[in-house]
């Protein structure tokens, strides 16, 4: 159930804080915070309790209050609005709370109604005459974020320790490409599904085609890369454009027009996948001149890749919510899909059939563990190429990648974990699109260079699946960047 909205009456203005940092309970008025923060070498009435903390977390408490809160005035409010910014809210308001009470609500009415201020400002506002502080438990945060980032880099040296054989590039023929937008009429939309149709030009079909579905916030044009370069090697590829989760949803957040989209948007997801193949084998689309070959091939991004895994036959597990209790106890620091998968305990989705003509599936930084338990991927009796990124904060692969992957039956499947490969890596901007501008440390390192080497994983994936034999494991380079390319023979060998 969504936290109530409505905004707290500001009956007066919260005066005392009580601070627990270093084992202390320090109970402190909030005028003498304030004349600390601005001589804090010269206090007389908090200086004294606060020299009992050590050096280093005085620094801290001060850099916190200090701490200028840039919230996006329009965006803010969709942004919390949304079931997922709600839950993360609610999780925050376990460190700031007035005393006896949920700290969710007040937190947040206080960010969706202050904006570009300082922190101590924004406890200056509460509407509540005492609140609570717990740096303690911000610490043991930050001591869980840095466990887990352990047994990240852990998996790593395990990986590194396998002694994996090199693969040598394999050397495919590339060739002209041909492209095309179109729009495609839908029933279960009110407005037409965009699309984007790659090919080979000139030369004869592989012997399947692909579907490329984008992450949340994403779009076809992010994907354009990864389509042509298939495209290039003899495969026809269909992107599809998810409308209400792309990047035009996104833009409505920061405008203040919409929501943050989350799992809403999945059963529409579903059925766009479902039209599109449709109208490719009555012959409504084709590519160019030629019809689609009768066999194809699911590949997405993050989102994407877990509504193809739904389609191909992943089922969710019972004790979704039970699961959620348990992982939502505190803020999902790492694994942010937590937010994501858990909301879709409040969504139906259909009975969903797999395709007759599919073949197989690639996932690029997926997600699901909440979804899948220990079960959820074994009905999958297709090979499955999933592939993470060693700097993934955001579906890591230990959590979201590897443990799913050992659920999988069919022995031609293969995890791919890439050194130095994020979330974003997948994500190339082409074109101006100011709202996706992300640094390197978003993007990983030598984002071109991955998407390279992405391009060689899926491309020996795909060849595996026409020949009929076994995909390569190994390891294998470009450039900067290192791929380690696994059965489940060897992913149950990792210790980490």
């Amino acid at each position: 159930m969504l936290l109530a909205l409505a905004p707290l009456a500001p009956l007066q203005a919260a005066e005392r804080l009580t601070v627990r940092i270093g084992g202390l309970e320090l109970p402190l008025e909030l005028q003498q915070l304030e004349d600390w923060v601005q001589h804090p070498q010269r206090n007389r009435e908090l200086g004294p309790w606060l020299n009992l903390l050590e050096p280093g977390s005085r620094r801290d408490l001060l850099r916190l209050l200090q701490q200028p809160l840039p919230l996006r005035g329009n965006s803010i409010g969709p942004l919390l609005d949304s079931w997922a910014g709600q839950q993360l809210v609610q999780q925050l308001g376990t460190l700031l709370r007035p005393p006896e009470q949920e700290g969710g609500p007040l937190l947040l009415d206080l960010l969706r109604h202050n904006n570009n201020i300082t922190a101590l400002a924004l406890l200056r506002a509460a509407p509540t005459p005492s609140l609570r502080l717990d740096l303690d438990a911000l610490t043991e945060l930050g001591y869980r974020l840095r466990g887990q980032l352990q047994r990240e880099l852990n998996l790593q040296r395990s990986l590194r320790a396998l002694e994996l054989p090199p693969l040598a590039p394999e050397l495919a023929a590339i060739g002209p490409v041909a492209h095309q937008r179109l729009q495609l009429a839908v029933a279960h939309r009110p407005g037409a599904l965009p699309l984007e149709l790659w090919w080979p030009q000139g030369r004869p079909f592989r012997h399947h085609w692909l579907l490329l579905s984008h992450g949340l916030g994403g779009s076809s044009d992010q994907l354009g890369w990864w389509a042509r370069g298939l495209a290039a090697q003899g495969w026809p590829v269909l992107v599809v454009q998810h409308s209400g989760s792309d990047g035009e949803a996104v833009r409505g957040l920061l405008e203040g027009r919409q929501l943050l989209p989350g799992m809403e948007t999945l059963p529409d997801r579903l059925l766009d996948l479902q039209a599109v193949t449709a109208a490719l084998e009555s012959g409504k689309l084709r590519f160019g001149h030629g019809a689609a070959p009768p066999r194809f091939v699911l590949a997405g991004h993050s989102l994407g890749g877990l509504s193809d895994l739904l389609w191909a036959g992943a089922e969710l597990q019972p004790g979704l919510e039970q699961r959620c209790q348990r992982a939502l106890r505190s803020i999902p620091v790492l694994d942010s899909s937590f937010l994501l998968q858990c909301q879709l305990a409040l969504i139906p989705l259909a009975p969903l059939s797999p395709p007759q003509q599919l073949d197989g599936v690639m996932v690029l930084n997926g997600f699901g563990s909440l979804l899948w338990a220990d079960q959820g991927l074994r009905p999958l009796t297709l090979p499955v190429l999933m592939v993470g990124g060693s700097l993934d904060l955001i579906t890591p692969p230990a959590t979201e990648q590897l443990e799913p992957f050992r659920q999988l039956q069919n022995s031609n499947s293969r995890l791919a974990l890439v050194e130095g490969a994020s979330h974003f890596s997948p994500v190339r901007l082409e074109r101006e699109q100011p709202l996706m501008q992300f640094g390197e440390d978003l993007v990983g390192k030598d984002p071109l260079q991955v998407q390279a080497l992405l391009l060689e994983l899926q491309s020996r994936f795909l060849r595996s699946l026409e020949a009929g034999t076994p995909p390569p494991v190994g390891q294998f380079a470009e450039g900067k960047v290192r791929a380690f390319v696994l059965d489940r023979s060897l992913v149950n060998r990792l210790r980490f």
